[in-house]
């Protein structure tokens, strides 16, 4: 269980370095962030809050309208937020 952890906290971290890149970083952040999220939930399936944070993710997608950038792109900065809270901060 701690190494599934460790592991998901690496991914997390290798997340948060994609996003210097700018805006390709940020599709890629979100993607190893997924991942890293689904690392965890197998690690911690009781955990409430990543099962919130799949839902702010399914809603993201489900209303973007996909042209161009506009204040929809605040939610993914959200996210980023909120998953590392959830890995890297959160009481187990």
């Amino acid at each position: 269980m701690k190494t599934i952890l460790k592991i998901s906290k690496i991914v997390n971290v290798i997340a948060l370095m994609f996003l210097l890149i700018g805006g390709y970083g940020l599709a890629i952040t979100g993607a190893l962030q997924v991942l890293a999220a689904t690392i965890y939930f197998f690690a911690f399936p009781k955990n409430k809050l990543i099962y919130v944070y799949f839902g702010f993710v399914a809603l993201f997608f489900l209303i973007w309208d996909r042209d161009g950038f506009s204040w929809i792109f605040t939610i993914p900065f959200l996210l980023i937020v909120f998953l590392s809270y959830i890995i890297h901060f959160q009481k187990k």
